[in-house]
Parts: structure tokens; sequence; C-alpha cells
């Protein structure tokens, strides 16, 4: 089903529960996904005309969805399935992606500092001078994604695949990267001041020894 643009598979399936201490279900879910419906201008006012909801969009399929500077902020998109997805320059910030499957997404310049991104699937994403700062990204699928000059400051990226991924000019100061594989990745010119490296697979990545030095933590690292 294609509606303005948008490719539709599944709403999600009917649940109750509490959203920020008010009770949330299936009809208001339905709601406000009618209203992301009409287009990002029409959502993002309807978020500004009402700053206290925090909307319920998870196990939502918007696949190949065009969302250019969507305010999707303290949004619940998790389990959602936006593979393809263009969200740059969209405001992400504090939402829920736990579990989201985010293959081939365009992320580029998105914000997503405090996201909840655990688990989430971002194979050859692009996330060009992304902000992910303090996210969870811990046991995410990062391989082969682009992170060129993203801000991963104080990013939780425990056990978290960054295999063949573009960290180039990345901001990974206070990052936490235990037993992250980062295996043939570009590191070059990455901040790893006060990163723990600990137990990390750096196995044919591109990094210098100089930016090494300055993590907080390397012990047992594989190269």
């Amino acid at each position: 089903m294609v509606i303005e643009g948008i490719t539709i598979w599944q709403f999600g399936r009917k649940r109750h529960g509490k959203l920020a201490g008010k009770e949330t279900n299936s009809v208001a879910n339905r709601q406000q996904y009618d209203i992301l419906k009409h287009g990002v201008a029409v959502w993002n006012q309807w978020r500004k005309e009402h700053p206290d909801i925090l909307p319920d969009l998870s196990r939502i399929s918007l696949i190949k969805a065009n969302l250019i500077r969507a305010d999707l902020s303290r949004t619940d998109l998790s389990r959602a399935s936006l593979s393809r997805i263009d969200l740059s320059e969209s405001n992400l910030s504090e939402a829920n992606l736990s579990g989201t499957i985010l293959y081939r997404a365009n992320l580029n310049q998105t914000n997503l500092s405090k996201a909840n991104l655990r688990l989430a699937f971002l194979v050859r994403s692009e996330l060009i001078r992304a902000n992910l700062s303090g996210a969870n990204l811990g046991g995410a699928n990062l391989s082969k994604v682009d992170l060129y000059r993203a801000d991963l400051m104080f990013a939780d990226l425990n056990g978290t695949d960054l295999s063949e991924a573009n960290l180039s000019g990345a901001y990974l100061n206070g990052a936490l990267l235990y037993r992250a594989n980062l295996g043939y990745a570009d590191l070059s010119e990455a901040d790893l001041s006060g990163t723990l490296l600990d137990e990390a697979n750096l196995r044919g990545a591109i990094y210098a020894e100089e930016q090494l030095a300055r993590a907080k933590s390397r012990n047992n690292i594989i190269r």
C-alpha cells in the first residue's frame, strides 16, 4: 500500500500499555500514524501543538519513506521496519529505536542524541555528520555504515558491530567500545580521547598508534 510516497506494509499489532504515565492503545497509535501520512509539514506542526504527547509508532513499517527533517524526538519506533528510509536532518533525539531495522537508511546530519538504538540493524546506512552523542548502540549492527565526522561522544557502543564502517574524522570521545567489532573499519583522524576499547577487535582497521594512545583503556585489544 502506497500513501503519498510512503510504502506501508503493516501498522503493528494491537497493544495496551503506558507511555510517559499516560495510557496508550491502538486507537491513539492509529491516529498518530494517520497524521504522519499527511506529510512531514503536518506532522511537525502537530508536534509543536502537542509537545507533551510522546508518539508511539512502534512496529510500524515505513519502507523507503521520505521523512526529511521530521520531528520524531522522543518517539517510540522500537522494532519498526525502516529500511531505505530518508530521515536526513530529522530530529530523533531520545527516540526509542531499539531492535529497529534501518538497513540502507539515510540518516545524514540526523539528531540521534541520547536515542536508544540497542540491537538495531543499520547495515550500509549513512550517518554522515549525524549526532549520536550519548546514544545507546549496544549490540547494534553498524557494519559498513558511513559515520564520517559523526558525533559519537559518550555513546554506548559495547558489543556493537562496526566492521568495515567508515569512522574517519568521527568524534568518539568518552565512547564505550568494550568488545566492539572494529575489524577493517576506517578510524583515520577519529578522536579516540577517553575511549574505552577493552577487548575490542581492531584487526585490519585503519588508525594511528597516537590515536590509541589517547584512549582511556585498551586492554586486550585484538590486532
